[in-house]
């Protein structure tokens, strides 16, 4: 019995259709297509408001006088030589945005002061943690959350392992062998190597925001920044987003822009030395490169390399 020529054809090249519609499926599903994950609601937070004590009226009213916050301290000297881009001021939050020079590159500072640390909100894509390919713009989530503010934080999504809180909820526990950095609800950063502890006992200790990238750029006052870190990325000129604490509630928000001809980047230690020069006694590395982003009151601060914002799965911001 002989063989169809036409009907083996038929049967090969539906095999082949078949396969690369599989083979197409499984990268966009790998790649392309957001799947998974869960959703994360919207914090509801409640802040404590410091006023002085009641001021007797004539009419025996009393009066509460709502303390007003200011700047601690002086501003940075390298601040004062920079050009200020623009400026926010409520009752709970100051914001101010600088540009710098250094390292051969533009850098953007935002010099934040807040009346409570819970006022540092995160936010993910879509408003989802976890899964894959679930991205969003810097811009596009701060512009959901009615943000003033808003910078690209650790991509917590894109590993799956790393202490994660956001917004006072542990979202993830597993281990991983990065330092983590928290913000607790004094105002105060802190440090530590994941290993030595746990989610619920960072949680318990006060933590608002837990953060799993770094490395750590300055600890109680010291650079323990090196580019010999065992981290290629570390000792390479590149984009850079750090965050850093002056003093309690008083913090620096940082990008520097880079891979291009006016701004090279900067190196690990190179991101070192201008936390330190903004007067951060804790300091802790974003994720950097394409995803550098800072955004401020309706508009992109700084230049990010690829041209446009890179898709990332979550932010830091602040609202207005």
């Amino acid at each position: 019995m002989q063989n169809n020529p036409r009907k083996t054809f038929h049967l090969v090249f539906m095999f082949y259709v078949l396969l690369f519609l599989f083979t197409t499926f499984v990268l966009l599903y790998e790649f392309v297509i957001p799947h998974g994950g869960f959703i994360v609601e919207n914090p509801v937070v409640t802040t404590t408001t410091t006023s002085n004590s009641g001021v007797t009226t004539s009419d025996n009213e009393t009066t509460t006088i709502t303390e007003e916050l200011i700047y601690p301290g002086t501003v940075p000297s390298v601040l004062e030589d920079g050009i200020v881009l623009g400026s926010y001021f409520s009752d709970s939050v100051l914001i101010t945005i600088y540009q710098i020079r250094a390292t051969n590159s533009d850098v953007y500072v935002a010099d934040v002061v807040v009346k409570d640390a819970c006022t540092i909100l995160t936010a993910f894509a879509y408003n989802t943690f976890g899964g894959t390919n679930i991205t969003q713009t810097v811009s596009a989530m701060a512009i959901e959350h009615n943000a003033i503010f808003a910078i690209n934080s650790d991509y917590a999504s894109h590993y799956d392992s790393g202490f994660v809180i956001r917004n006072g909820l542990i979202l993830r526990s597993s281990f991983s062998n990065r330092d983590a950095i928290s913000l607790n609800i004094d105002g105060n950063l802190s440090t530590f190597t994941e290993t030595t502890t746990t989610t619920q006992e960072v949680l318990d200790s006060g933590s608002w925001q837990l953060w799993s990238f770094g490395p750590v750029l300055i600890k109680d006052g010291v650079s323990v920044a090196s580019v010999n870190d065992g981290l290629d990325r570390d000792a390479v000129n590149n984009p850079r987003t750090a965050f850093g604490q002056v003093g309690s509630n008083h913090f620096m928000f940082v990008c520097v822009d880079g891979r291009t001809t006016i701004s090279h980047g900067a190196d690990i230690e190179e991101l070192a030395d201008i936390m330190t020069s903004l007067g951060c006694i804790q300091a802790y590395n974003f994720d950097g490169g394409g995803s550098s982003t800072m955004w401020f009151d309706g508009s992109l601060i700084n230049h990010p390399s690829e041209g446009t914002e890179r898709k990332v799965g979550d932010c830091v911001y602040i609202r207005g």
